[in-house]
């Protein structure tokens, strides 16, 4: 007869009497359908209206509790808009704090960009009209308010902005929006017992012990039995994922960040830091329920021990589990996608003017210097492409605003073309070698702006200015 320890005996006793301590949606029996954020497809220059505004949601999925959003929702409108179309933008700031946004991914001036630069008072207006002549992409908007951008977006003020073209909308891929073609907006957060947001500001990171998608925890999602796509923006502040499915099955990576690869990448894990964004396209003609997660795949007495356990591990990091239904698919064959994408090409550039930028994550700094509005620490030439050379002191993730680039090495070793995609953000760990285009203009008072995608460390002043002419 096996012998027990008493230490084993009471976490047995504990483990039986404490799963009904488990929050609700973090029970495989009992998750909740994903939602969606309402889809607003643009045409013929209709407006896109995204008022910030306080609403209530139940992040817990039992108590309202205040958060903000855009037009009534916790998170903003995914707002779809075709290459060649204006984007007439009406933003209104009805939250009781000075707002700053941007539209991260988006190819367009300075001035029209807005930005940190751009501030709406409670009450205030801006209405700008901006030209979308970029490819297909997954972009996304945020707060971007000088020393408030985390906790703005923490609370709620974010949302996926897709552009098509041409090649996208003719392709086979599943573009069925919330059927085949799925949103997932990764947040980690923390909450009271009575459903509230937690939020300690002026710390260098933030990382929160609940993974919510789409403003909901470990939810499921009933699909098609054939091939699935996900749109995925990393949208938390410090956090970055490890994703895959429990059952390690491959998938392909169709886009990252502004654009498609040259064609699909079969993988089998995919990592997405803070701000980017990744398109998976997996099969499930097989008719088996499939979790994605993040890390390692977890049992409930693991779950349990995480509720109880101080620290900044996910209680439960599965991100959404997919539930194929129906018959499968007349043709089960994976949809042939190649792609057009310029990104490949840029390898072959020569006489780039050369950078280097260091973040120490403990100071907040760049090349030991804090954001200053006054100061322009990049003059670019318009259409021209550099080779930056990036470091850090610490992991952490980093970005750019109204530019594009893609990656030539990470220590030392080079990406091949067949992986190359344009980019926006990415993660250091070591060095990374990047070479960046600068398609559009800023000025003195409309620049643009790079530095870390933590927005906790952006809020300290880890960013810094660049005009283009």
């Amino acid at each position: 007869m096996n012998q027990f320890s008493r230490r084993q005996l009471l976490k047995t006793a504990l483990v039986a009497g404490g799963v009904s301590a488990l929050p609700t949606p973090l029970l495989a029996t009992s998750r909740m359908l994903l939602n969606f954020p309402p889809l607003v497809e643009i045409r013929r220059g209709k407006p896109i209206v995204l008022s910030a505004e306080t609403t209530q949601v139940k992040l817990d999925g039992d108590h309202y509790a205040e958060v903000w959003g855009f037009n009534g929702n916790y998170l903003g409108p995914t707002i779809k808009i075709r290459r060649g179309e204006f984007a007439k933008l009406n933003y209104r700031n009805g939250i009781p704090q000075i707002l700053s946004l941007n539209i991260q991914g988006l190819q367009a001036s300075g001035e029209l960009l807005g930005g940190i630069g751009r501030h709406l008072k409670m009450g205030g207006t801006w209405a700008p009209i901006v030209p979308i002549n970029q490819p297909a992409a997954t972009c996304w908007y945020h707060a971007c308010t000088l020393a408030s951008s985390a906790y703005q977006t923490y609370r709620g003020l974010l949302g996926l902005w897709i552009i098509e073209d041409e090649e996208s909308r003719k392709s086979s891929l599943p573009k069925k929006y919330g059927v085949d073609d799925i949103p997932l907006i990764l947040q980690d957060g923390q909450l009271n017992a009575d459903g509230v947001q937690l939020f300690r500001q002026n710390q260098p990171h933030f990382l929160g012990n609940r993974l919510f998608v789409n403003g909901q925890q470990a939810p499921y999602l009933t699909v098609p039995r054939s091939w699935v796509r996900l749109r995925i923006l990393n949208a938390s502040l410090s956090r970055s994922y490890h994703l895959h499915f429990d059952d390690d099955r491959e998938f392909l990576l169709l886009a990252k960040d502004q654009g498609f690869l040259p064609q699909g990448q079969t993988r089998t894990s995919i990592f997405v830091a803070p701000s980017e964004r990744v398109e998976l396209l997996v099969d499930l003609n097989d008719g088996n329920n499939v979790a994605l997660i993040s890390g390692k795949k977890r049992g409930l007495l693991d779950k349990f021990t995480q509720f109880f356990e101080s620290s900044d591990a996910l209680i439960d990091n599965t991100v959404l589990e997919l539930r194929p239904e129906g018959i499968a698919a007349a043709f089960s064959a994976k949809p042939a996608f190649q792609s057009n994408t310029s990104a490949p090409t840029v390898l072959a550039a020569k006489g780039q003017k050369e950078r280097q930028f260091h973040i120490d994550v403990s100071n907040g700094t760049i090349n030991q210097q804090r954001l200053d509005p006054r100061r322009i620490d990049v003059n670019a030439v318009v259409n021209s492409t550099e080779r930056w050379i990036l470091t850090a002191s610490q992991a952490t993730g980093f970005k750019v605003q109204g530019a594009r680039f893609v990656i030539e090495s990470i220590n030392d070793q080079p990406l091949d073309p067949s992986e190359q995609a344009w980019k926006d953000s990415l993660w250091i760990e070591g060095k990374v070698q990047i070479l960046i285009n600068f398609p559009n203009l800023s000025s003195n008072n409309h620049p643009l702006f790079f530095g870390s995608s933590d927005l906790m460390l952006a809020d300290k002043g880890c960013l810094g200015v660049i005009v283009v002419q």
